[in-house]
C-alpha cells in the first residue's frame, strides 16, 4: 500500500514539474515526508445522506418503501398512510386524491385478488417485499378510459438475480383473538423465476360488533326511528402465484394465476318504532336476520409476452388475462313483537349469486426516435358477461318466490396513441383514446324487456412538467375518464323490508369526469414536500335516488349527477434530527351536486389528515404514533357526514442477524371507549334524520415476521400489461375502488 501511495504520489508530482519545469520529487524525497512525523492520520469518516423517500415523474409519483425503515416490520397497509395522496381512515378505507374511484396495481396491471378486498389483502401483505408504491396520477391515453381518476401501483422488489429461495413469514393476533397470517416465497431455477405468496385473515364475532341508530323524519310528521345491534365473523383468504422466463434480452414471458375468497357470516337485531305527527305510536316489531351463506370469489390468469427490439426502449407487448369471480348470498328474517305491523307475512327469505366472466386482450407497442421523443400506441378488447339470479320469498305459506333473472353484457373495444417529449428541463405528454363499447341487458325467463346500446368516446389527456431546479418541480395536467355501471347498479330485483325496497336501474349509460390539477413538488436531503391543487367536473354522474311511495322508501340509481369539486391535497416528510422524522399527509375539498331532474342540490367540505412521528430508542427500539382526523363531507345528493378522529402507537424492535426476525407491538385508540361513532345526517328529500354506526375501534396487538434466505430477485414484469379500470357498482376483474368490491354508493 506504501508502495503504491508512493507511486501515485511521484506520477502528480512529475506531471505538475513537467507543467512548471521544476522536476518533481524523486522516491527518495517522497519517502522522507511519508516517514514525516508531522504527516497525520486521519480517523474513519462516516458520511451520512437522507435519501429522498419520494421521487415525482410526469405521470406518477413514487415513495421507496425500501428506503423506509418502517418496512422491515409493517404491512403494506400501513405504509400507504405515508405515500404522498394515499389516505387511509379509522376503518382501513383508502383514497386517493379523496376519492375512492381509483384502481390498485400490482407490478403495472391489475391485480383481482387485492383489488377485491384490498383493506384485508393489503394488511397481511409484509412491506419488505415491496420496491415502492407509485400513485400514477395522471394514467394518461395508454390506459382505459374508464373509472379511475388515478392508480396505485405495488411494485415488488426486483434486485439483481442470485440463485437460491428466500421468503418472509408472519402471523399476528389482537385483543378480540382475531389471527392473520402470510407467506411469500420466491425462488429461481435456471431462467425461469417463480413467486408465490399466501395470507389469511380471520375476524371473529367479538372483534366484529357494531351498534346502530337511524332517525327519519317525514313531510308529513311520520317519524321512523331503529336501533341496531350485529355481530359477524370472516374469513379471508387470498393467493397468488407468478412466474417469469427470461428467452434472452430480448424476449420475457410472464405467466400468473391468483385468487381471492372470502365468507361471511353474522347475525343482526333491529327494533323497528314508528310514530305520527302528534308522537303517537304507530307500529312496531323486532327484526332478526341471520347471514348463513355470503362468500365471494375471484380467480384470474393473465400471460404476457414482450419483444424488445435493438432499438433501445423500443418494445412490443401482447398480453391476455380471464377472470371470474361469483358472489352468493342469503338471508332469512324474521318479524317478532309485533305491534300493528303494516305487512302480514311472518318474514323474508333472500338469496342471490352474481357470476361474471372477463375475457381481455391488449397488444401495446413504445418506440422513442430523435433522441427526445417516445411515441405509445396499442389495441385492446374487452368481452365481459355479468349475470344475476335473485330469490326473494315471504316467508308465509302458498306464497312463491319471485325470481330475477338478469343478463349483463358488454363489449369495449380501444385504440390509443400517446407522445411525450422529454428535453431538459422540459417533459410533456399529450395522447388521445377511443372507445367503442357496447352494452346489452336481457332477461332470460322474459320477464323483463331486452335491450342494447351502443356508446362511442374520444378521450384526451395531457400534462406538462417544468424542473424548476434539482429540488423542485411543477407541473399541470388534464384528463378525462369514464365510468359505466357495474351489475350491482343495474340488475332490476327488487330486496324488500316492511319499510323500503331496493333495486337496480338496468338502463343507466356510462358517465364523464374532466379533471385539472397543479402539482409542486420540493425535494431536499431532509424534507420533502408536494402540494396539488386541482378540480373536477361532470355533467351526467351516477347518483342513487331516494324516494317515499305510499309510505314505502324507494332506492334506485340514475344518471341525473351534475358534480363540481376544488381540492388541494399535500405531503411533508421532514427528517428533524437524526433518528426523528415526521410526517404529514392530508387533501382537503369542496363540493357541489345538483340533479335538476330530482331538483335537489348538495353542498359540502370534506377533508382527511394523517400524521406520523417516527422516533429511534436505546436498544434498536422504534417507536411510531400517529393521528389523524377524518371529515366524512357529503354521499351523494342527499347527506352530509360527521368528523371522526383516530390515533395509535407502535412499538417494535428487531432481533438475530440481519434484523431477520422483527416482534412489533401496536395499540390504536388505547386511551379511548372501546366504540368509535359515525353519522350520517340525511338533510334533503322525502326525508331529514341521521343514521349511526358505532364499531369496535380500540384494540392492542403483536405481531411477528421473520426473512429467511437470500435471493435478491423477483419476478419480471413486462413493460406493458393488461388494466381494466370500468366498473362502479359491479365486479371487474381490475377490481375497483369500492371497498370489499360490493358496490356500495355512486362514486363523487
Amino acid at each position: 500500500m506504501r508502495k503504491i501511495l508512493i507511486l501515485i504520489l511521484c506520477t502528480v508530482a512529475a506531471l505538475a514539474g513537467k507543467a512548471q519545469n521544476t522536476g518533481g520529487f524523486t522516491e527518495a524525497e517522497l519517502d522522507s515526508i511519508l516517514n514525516d512525523t508531522t504527516f497525520k492520520h486521519l480517523s474513519e469518516v462516516e458520511v451520512k445522506a437522507i435519501r429522498p423517500l419520494v421521487k415525482a415523474e410526469i405521470d406518477r409519483l413514487a415513495y421507496d418503501v425500501q428506503s423506509d425503515g418502517d418496512a422491515k416490520t409493517s404491512t403494506v397497509l400501513e405504509m400507504l398512510r405515508k405515500v404522498p395522496l394515499v389516505t387511509v381512515d379509522a376503518e382501513d378505507n383508502i383514497r386517493v386524491k379523496g376519492a375512492t374511484n381509483f384502481k390498485i396495481y400490482k407490478n403495472g396491471h391489475p391485480d383481482p385478488s387485492i383489488s377485491s378486498n384490498p383493506k384485508e389483502v393489503l394488511k397481511a401483505i409484509p412491506a419488505s417485499m415491496i420496491k415502492r408504491i407509485e400513485v400514477i396520477t395522471e394514467p394518461g391515453a395508454k390506459y382505459d378510459a374508464e373509472g379511475v381518476g388515478a392508480i396505485l401501483n405495488i411494485v415488488l422488489n426486483d434486485n439483481t438475480a442470485v440463485k437460491g429461495v428466500t421468503g418472509t413469514v408472519s402471523a399476528g393476533i389482537d385483543d378480540t383473538g382475531s389471527p392473520n397470517a402470510s407467506a411469500y416465497v420466491t425462488t429461481q431455477v435456471g431462467r425461469w423465476v417463480t413467486s408465490v405468496n399466501y395470507g389469511m385473515h380471520h375476524r371473529n364475532r367479538s372483534g366484529n360488533k357494531s351498534h346502530g341508530m337511524r332517525e327519519q323524519n317525514y313531510t308529513d310528521g311520520h317519524q321512523l326511528a331503529m336501533n341496531s345491534e350485529s355481530e359477524s365473523r370472516v374469513n379471508v383468504h387470498y393467493g397468488n402465484i407468478e412466474s417469469s422466463f427470461e428467452a434472452d434480452s430480448l424476449n420475457l414471458l410472464t405467466l400468473s394465476f391468483g385468487g381471492y375468497y372470502y365468507h361471511y357470516t353474522g347475525d343482526t337485531d333491529q327494533w323497528w318504532r314508528a310514530t305520527d305527527a302528534a308522537g303517537s305510536p304507530m307500529y312496531s316489531y323486532t327484526e332478526h336476520s341471520h347471514m348463513p351463506l355470503n362468500s365471494y370469489y375471484n380467480f384470474n390468469g393473465r400471460f404476457d409476452y414482450e419483444h424488445k427490439t435493438r432499438t433501445k426502449g423500443e418494445a412490443l407487448t401482447l398480453s391476455y388475462m380471464l377472470s371470474t369471480s361469483r358472489n352468493r348470498s342469503a338471508s332469512q328474517t324474521v318479524y317478532l313483537d309485533k305491534v300493528d305491523m303494516p305487512v302480514d307475512y311472518p318474514g323474508t327469505y333472500n338469496r342471490g349469486k352474481e357470476k361474471f366472466w372477463e375475457h381481455t386482450l391488449q397488444l401495446d407497442w413504445t418506440r422513442p426516435f430523435a433522441k427526445y421523443n417516445t411515441i405509445e400506441t396499442g389495441l385492446k378488447y374487452i368481452y365481459r358477461s355479468n349475470g344475476s339470479n335473485t330469490r326473494f320469498a315471504y316467508d308465509s305459506e302458498g306464497i312463491d318466490p319471485i325470481v330475477t333473472l338478469f343478463d349483463h353484457l358488454t363489449q369495449v373495444g380501444s385504440a390509443y396513441a400517446s407522445y411525450t417529449y422529454r428535453k431538459g428541463k422540459w417533459s410533456a405528454r399529450a395522447g388521445l383514446r377511443y372507445e367503442w363499447s357496447h352494452l346489452s341487458g336481457k332477461y332470460p325467463d322474459g320477464k323483463g324487456k331486452n335491450f342494447h346500446t351502443n356508446l362511442s368516446d374520444w378521450v384526451p389527456s395531457a400534462s406538462i412538467n417544468y424542473q424548476i431546479t434539482m429540488m423542485q418541480s411543477l407541473k399541470l395536467a388534464f384528463a378525462t375518464r369514464i365510468s359505466r355501471p357495474g351489475i350491482n347498479y343495474l340488475n332490476p330485483a327488487v330486496i324488500e323490508t316492511p319499510t323500503s325496497m331496493t333495486y337496480g336501474n338496468s338502463h343507466l349509460n356510462s358517465a364523464r369526469n374532466y379533471s385539472l390539477s397543479l402539482t409542486y413538488m420540493f425535494i431536499s436531503p431532509k424534507v420533502t414536500f408536494n402540494i396539488v391543487p386541482g378540480c373536477s367536473f361532470s355533467n351526467n354522474g351516477i347518483t342513487q335516488v331516494q324516494s317515499r311511495v305510499d309510505g314505502i322508501d324507494h332506492t334506485t340509481y340514475v344518471n341525473t349527477l351534475s358534480s363540481r369539486n376544488v381540492n388541494l391535497n399535500g405531503y411533508v416528510q421532514w427528517q428533524v434530527v437524526d433518528g426523528t422524522s415526521l410526517m404529514f399527509n392530508g387533501n382537503v375539498g369542496y363540493n357541489h351536486l345538483r340533479s335538476s331532474d330530482l331538483n335537489l342540490t348538495n353542498k359540502y367540505w370534506d377533508s382527511f389528515f394523517y400524521t406520523q412521528l417516527t422516533q429511534k430508542l436505546p436498544w434498536k427500539l422504534r417507536l411510531t404514533a400517529n393521528v389523524g382526523e377524518w371529515t366524512g363531507g357529503g354521499d351523494g345528493l342527499y347527506s352530509k357526514g360527521t368528523t371522526s378522529w383516530f390515533y395509535g402507537f407502535g412499538l417494535q424492535r428487531s432481533f438475530l442477524k440481519e434484523d431477520r426476525l422483527t416482534v412489533r407491538l401496536n395499540a390504536q385508540r388505547p386511551f379511548s371507549g372501546r366504540y368509535s361513532t359515525w353519522q350520517s345526517d340525511f338533510t334533503q328529500g322525502d326525508y331529514t334524520g341521521f343514521a349511526r354506526q358505532s364499531y369496535r375501534s380500540r384494540s392492542f396487538g403483536i405481531s411477528v415476521s421473520y426473512r429467511f434466505g437470500s435471493l435478491r430477485t423477483q419476478v419480471k414484469k413486462t413493460s406493458a400489461t393488461i388494466d381494466n379500470n370500468d366498473v362502479v357498482g359491479g365486479s371487474s376483474a381490475g377490481g375497483g375502488g369500492q371497498q370489499g368490491g360490493q358496490g356500495g354508493q355512486p362514486q363523487r
